[in-house]
């Protein structure tokens, strides 16, 4: 009969050794609470169960604290999952608990991200973001849509570099500086390059 010979708690979490080898990672609560202490025997179908049991729990708990500095996307959550090095069936379970609860919700996650972005950012900077943490295309498109409606991104565009630069005695390295500038902050290429024309030296009269 496998026999537990050593459990070892930290913050929260009990890592347990079976006949002197790693067996797994666990809940430390989860862990005492199911018998999983030095000196228990459990036949293998025991502690296959209790693994899968207490993954599940530290896994959500981990979920949690993630959501409870910020919302995040189903990806993200997924990503850092694996990287604590939780199995798949585990990761998808917590995903989808939590999709149930309604803690991961990647709409509500875009709409409130591409608000919140396009109070700096032009519209293919805030896409672009949502598509890196994760949001399907389709999502991103409709959402930062939505958080521009009924605006002008030449004059965000302009209230932008007019923060940044200062329009007097303009010249064509000053230009380029702003156009660089717009681009990044993801604004289109033409209102780019308009306000970027404002910031050039005027020609001289006569020409």
């Amino acid at each position: 009969m496998p026999r537990i010979t050593r459990v070892s708690e930290r913050r929260g979490r009990a890592r347990v050794f079976v006949d002197g080898s790693f067996w797994a990672e666990l809940d430390a609560g989860f862990a005492a609470g199911r018998g999983l202490v030095e000196g228990a025997e459990l036949s293998e179908e025991e502690l296959r169960a209790l693994r899968g049991e207490g993954e599940r729990v530290l896994a959500m708990g981990r979920a949690l604290d993630l959501l409870g500095h910020r919302s995040r996307s189903e990806k993200e959550v997924r990503d850092r999952l694996r990287r604590f090095g939780h199995p798949e069936e585990v990761v998808g379970a917590v995903v989808g608990r939590l999709r149930e609860l309604g803690y991961l919700d990647d709409e509500a996650f875009a709409r409130d991200l591409s608000r919140e972005k396009s109070r700096r950012y032009g519209p293919r900077r805030v896409a672009a973001e949502l598509r890196r943490l994760g949001v399907a295309p389709e999502l991103a498109e409709r959402f930062v849509e939505e958080a521009f409606a009924g605006r002008s991104q030449l004059e965000e565009a302009r209230r932008a570099a007019a923060r940044r630069y200062n329009r007097g005695g303009g010249s064509d390295a000053q230009a380029r500086r702003v156009y660089g500038f717009l681009m990044r902050r993801g604004y289109p290429a033409e209102v780019c390059a308009e306000v970027a024309r404002e910031y050039r030296a005027d020609p001289p009269e006569g020409t």
